[in-house]
């Protein structure tokens, strides 16, 4: 029953991360496409800000995608990619909430908050219970096949 649990769970993290990475490459190509408006729009008006933006929500997404797939294929071998989706989750949870409180370099203060926004969160909180759950689990088992 456990070892169901701990497969589910796996799972869970790798569809987690997948979505979060096709929902960041969704939100990328959307900056894109509001820097192309801008440039053709108000050919004077920078456009850097949704660039940086863009060239992030890509790269973050790009990311998630094959840490999520490097979870799914090693399962529970290795506590690596849980370990990269915490710290990532958790940075991308801080950046957020840092983006919304103070004037970041760049990109300004962001006053906006949205479905999207609020359901990536609501991912990586998840992503990151599911793999606490399986780095603790991954402890006990090889704390326990040390004792037998």
């Amino acid at each position: 029953m456990k070892k169901n649990v701990m497969h589910l769970t796996i799972g869970s993290v790798a569809f987690l991360m997948i979505v979060t990475g096709a929902l960041y490459l969704f939100v990328a190509t959307q900056e894109i496409s509001e820097a192309n408006e801008v440039f053709t729009e108000h050919e004077n008006e920078p456009i850097e800000g949704a660039l940086i933006e863009a060239v992030f929500f890509a790269t973050v997404g790009g990311a998630y995608i094959p840490v999520g797939l490097w979870a799914l294929s090693s399962r529970h071998s290795s506590k690596t990619p849980y370990w990269l989706a915490i710290i990532g989750s958790g940075a991308l949870i801080i950046l957020y909430i840092l983006s919304r409180t103070v004037d970041m370099p760049l990109v300004g203060m962001q006053d906006d908050v949205g479905f999207i926004d609020v359901g990536s969160k609501i991912l990586q909180g998840g992503i990151i219970a599911s793999a606490v759950y399986i780095i603790v689990t991954i402890k006990k088992e090889k704390k326990a096949s040390l004792l037998a």
